[in-house]
């Protein structure tokens, strides 16, 4: 049995115990069932027409051979298929990802063509359903008055971190690590078992088995090996590159990682970096820590301009994060933990530019986005990674 997994069932009860307690904190009582009866089933589209490995109905082999180990989660998901292009978000609590179809990538598949991909793999939660926001009024960068006088998320449903798992073991990692560069990270065992975790889930999902298919497809390398087909090892990169720390403040504290600036964010010289993951600003807001100060309007292509509105699934924003700011900072709204870590680990293993434009097509709406990707570590540690906001367009 590999090391990602060997997490007993009591290491799984501990990480839904943990992240319980504090939303419970926040007042999100998760044992409420008064939201689930309004959580539509997911659709039931046609299959696409090459089914990934996974997909069969035999049990789950992991890549070195062995059978694959059952999940600990104890609230089964109803079983769905993939979702077809530009398909509108499905209910965030009936989803399962494990058994789900997609065509696989091969060497001519571009970035912009995988990115497309992965948006219509991802059961993003449903806008003014599993949650609502309200992005009020628009401001230059530049502007320093509030522009928003109510927080940003106005409701996010409970059942998405009960029914979840890779929304739940997400929490988990989110208060691990100190805000301030320069500070030496302190990492526990209870937190390395939070990382395996929390990689165990996002592994079972169609976002992040399409990445790995696209790495394998474009023959990328990590440290000058091949990514191999091992699921195990796989899971190991990633481990690597998100979760192993570095010093970002040049003091050589080990003081960073790719996830903690990524998803969780800093402070660096007096001002917010990173933080750019719509879970843990919503998290933050619920704890008084994050003042919304509104939104940063994109650019238009021509005359064909689209409104900001509340069902944006991207958004640039002005905050303060207990007190400091963050004057231009781009995420996506209701997207999935497993969409983004897809997405900024194929823009690290996959691509040989810093800067990826690409168009999303997100259903009636367009993005213009760039995907920025900076590495850390000799190119073995993700830096920093996010979108910036080009251009929204109809």
């Amino acid at each position: 049995m590999g090391f990602f997994d060997d997490l007993k069932a009591a290491a799984i009860e501990k990480v839904k115990e943990k992240v319980k307690e504090e939303l419970a904190e926040l007042g999100i009582d998760l044992d409420e069932d008064e939201d689930d009866a309004d959580i539509d089933e997911a659709p039931e589209p046609e299959p696409e027409e090459i089914a990934a490995e996974e997909a069969s109905s035999t049990p789950a082999q992991d890549d070195d051979g062995g059978e694959r180990p059952v999940s600990a989660w104890s609230t089964p998901l109803n079983v769905t298929t993939s979702l077809p292009p530009s398909a509108p978000a499905v209910a965030s609590s009936n989803y399962s990802p494990s058994t789900t179809s997609f065509p696989r990538p091969d060497a001519d598949t571009t970035f912009n063509e995988a990115v497309q991909k992965l948006w219509d793999l991802d059961a993003r939660l449903i806008p003014n359903q599993d949650y609502k926001i309200d992005v009020q009024s628009s401001k230059h960068p530049c502007n320093k008055e509030d522009a928003a006088e109510e927080p940003l998320f106005t409701y996010v449903k409970p059942a998405v971190f009960r029914k979840r798992p890779t929304f739940t073991t997400f929490v988990a990692l989110l208060n691990n690590y100190s805000t301030y560069t320069g500070e030496e990270e302190d990492v526990t065992e209870q937190e390395l078992q939070e990382n395996r975790a929390f990689l165990n889930e996002v592994m079972k999902t169609a976002p992040m088995k399409y990445c790995h298919q696209y790495c394998i497809a474009k023959g990328c390398t990590y440290k000058g090996k091949e990514i191999s087909g091992s699921e195990s090892e796989f899971k190991r990169i990633l481990n690597s590159i998100w979760f192993e720390l570095y010093s970002r403040s040049g003091r050589r504290n080990m003081d960073s990682s790719g996830f903690e600036h990524v998803f969780v964010g800093e402070v660096k010289n007096g001002q917010v970096s990173g933080f750019h993951n719509w879970i843990m600003f919503y998290l933050e807001e619920k704890r008084g820590n994050v003042d919304f100060r509104g939104y940063i309007k994109p650019k238009c292509r021509g005359s064909s301009t689209a409104e900001t509105n509340d069902d944006d699934p991207v958004l640039t924003l002005q905050f303060r994060w207990n007190g400091v700011e963050k004057f231009v900072g781009t995420c996506f709204i209701g997207v999935t933990p497993e969409f983004e870590m897809a997405l900024y680990t194929m823009a690290f293993l996959a691509s040989e530019e810093d800067e990826n434009v690409i168009t999303l097509d997100a259903g009636g709406e367009k993005f213009d986005l760039n995907v920025k990707c900076h590495k850390y570590d000799r190119n073995t540690k993700v830096g920093s990674c996010y979108v910036e906001a080009l251009a929204h367009y109809e």
